[in-house]
């Protein structure tokens, strides 16, 4: 028989020392480990680096939850990312980055740090540094190794693409006769263009005046095409100096218009006292001449005699003053009138300058062309605005087209056309996988290419206006794109956006489910009262007093 002992119950002195050294081992071990995986972090937020020059695109993977930054000639730098999780997915799409912030926090989570934050939708969804656990993790945001954020913060710009992909995808090269062209070469070059190397590091290219205007590759390659972009924007700079101009000379007119206008508001109130006091005076007139010819008493005939008198003073005096009143105000009708004879003019003046100023602007600006299958429409912005629309035909509109993205990267052949990639977006039908299940790949390989001639097929379904592509040629600069897709533009598009497009059959939860932030509510040490402040949609910072009611945006 085996005996059995009861344990030896520990002093606690010596327990609790135990439990302490215990902890003390745990807590050593797991700083030696962080310390470790730190160490291990660095080097491999980094996938694979072979790019040479400036990123015009990023493609983010939900698949293998991976980013990648494309250069103008294929280059690509590649690190890990993690999306959005079960119930907030980072939607299918295509963005650009909308705005910039170094040091950014959160308005709808609690005011989460967000450093190094590139904003792709006005909703909240933006790439930014953020913990990495391996699968993704987010609520809707691309998380980046702090790192890597850092690295490539000053390279991009705002404008740049950004396509996020469930399935890893490469953009290729794309050449077609059908693709836009961009407008002749000036007639005054003396010779052809050719590429010129610019002794610059793409390191630098962050420091670009233009990084916060729409994008726009660097084309100093290019000294003819550099140099009509220069003559446009000179042409742009002097007409909107004009504009200028002109809208202070509609707004000096304008002034002598509200001068006019508020003194007939007060003859107006002149003329209607008047006209009431001339009313009441008939009316005492009358009664008196009612009540004299009544009267049978010689002192009641003295009286309303007298009285008669004074109403027929009184009426002669309101008449008087009354037709003073309605003379003024005719004449300060026909002054309003000719204040206005300038001031029409230079108002007109003023809307056709400022429109000519804009219409020089856009074609210093790449242009986004946006083919819907779902809508037959093509879709055109410019400079974050959109420009116009257009009925297009689709050939096979009940045939699924996909989502195919153009991108201009430079100039081609000699400067007169330019160089096209592709690449495409496939609708999926199934539903993300487990967030735990979809762990990220070590594979730092290139992903598989786009598909050039299933692009080509999308593109001859399509047949362009041809005055619609003559109005856009001096537009296309590299920079330009053109989306065909099955999809509609999302709601998302609007002020200050390119084109987003979101892929139907794919999670949206990273948008759907965004939650209303609570306004902070601070302290004005002035005005001494509360109030509430918020950003809207549009980062314009707006306030209200705590007291007074408004609907949460």
């Amino acid at each position: 028989m085996v005996r059995r002992f009861a344990p030896r119950r520990a002093h606690p002195h010596l327990a609790s020392t135990a439990l302490l050294a215990a902890l003390a081992v745990v807590v050593t071990t797991d700083c030696a480990e962080a310390r470790k995986h730190n160490k291990q972090q660095t080097p491999s937020e980094v996938l694979q680096n072979t790019i040479s020059g400036p990123p015009i695109m990023a493609v983010v993977s939900i698949k293998d939850q991976r980013v990648s930054l494309y250069d103008a000639n294929g280059g690509a730098l590649r690190s890990r990312v993690s999306s959005g999780r079960v119930g907030y997915e980072t939607p299918v799409g295509i963005y650009s980055v909308l705005e910039k912030e170094q040091e950014h926090y959160s308005n709808v989570y609690d005011d989460a740090s967000m450093p190094f934050m590139q904003r792709i939708t006005w909703s909240g969804v933006a790439l930014h540094a953020g913990a990495l656990p391996g699968y993704p993790a987010s609520h809707g945001c691309v998380r980046l190794p702090n790192g890597f954020a850092e690295r490539i913060f000053p390279l991009t710009k705002v404008g740049m693409r950004v396509v996020i992909a469930r399935d890893d995808v490469a953009p290729v090269p794309f050449s077609d006769p059908r693709m836009p062209k961009p407008a002749p070469l000036p007639a005054s070059a003396t010779s052809i263009d050719t590429p010129v190397a610019i002794p610059m590091s793409y390191e630098d290219s962050g420091n670009d005046p233009q990084n916060g205007s729409p994008f726009m590759p660097d084309i100093h390659g290019w000294p003819t095409r550099q140099a009509q972009l220069d003559t446009l924007r000179a042409i742009t700079a002097e007409k909107t100096a004009d504009a200028q101009t002109a809208k202070d000379r509609a707004a000096e007119l304008k002034r002598s218009v509200d001068v006019e206008t508020a003194k007939r508001a007060k003859l107006v109130k002149a003329v209607k006292w008047a006209e009431s006091a001339r009313k009441e005076a008939e009316s005492d007139l009358k009664q008196a001449e009612d009540a004299l010819a009544s009267a049978r008493k010689p002192s009641a005939q003295r009286y309303w005699d007298k009285a008669k008198t004074r109403a027929e003073t009184a009426k002669a005096n309101a008449d008087t003053r009354y037709t003073t009143a309605a003379e003024m105000l005719r004449q300060a009708d026909e002054a309003i009138a000719d204040a206005n004879k300038d001031y029409l003019p230079a108002l007109a003046a003023a809307t056709a300058a400022e429109a000519a100023a804009k219409d020089a602007k856009r074609h210093t600006l790449p242009v986004s062309i946006f083919v819907s299958l779902k809508t037959k429409r093509l879709y055109v912005r410019q400079g974050y605005e959109p420009v116009f629309d257009v009925p297009v035909t689709i050939a096979d509109p009940d045939k699924p087209i996909g989502t195919n993205v153009f991108t201009a990267v430079d100039f081609a052949d000699e400067g007169k056309d330019v160089r096209w990639t592709v690449v495409s977006l496939d609708r999926h039908s199934s539903q993300v996988a487990s967030a735990r299940d979809r762990t990220m790949t070590d594979d730092p390989l290139s992903p598989p290419p786009t598909d050039a001639e299933k692009a080509r097929a999308a593109l001859e379904r399509v047949t362009f206006p041809p005055e619609v592509m003559a109005r856009l040629q001096r537009s296309v600069w590299p920079g330009s794109s053109l989306i065909i897709s099955d999809e509609d533009q999302s709601r998302e598009t609007g002020k200050s956006t390119d084109f987003i497009v979101l892929i139907s059959g794919e999670p949206q939860g990273g948008i759907k489910r965004r939650p209303k932030p609570a306004p902070p509510v601070f302290r004005d040490s002035e005005m001494n009262d509360d109030y509430v402040m918020y950003r809207d949609p549009y980062g314009r910072i707006v306030r209200y007093p705590k007291k007074k009611s408004f609907f949460w945006w």
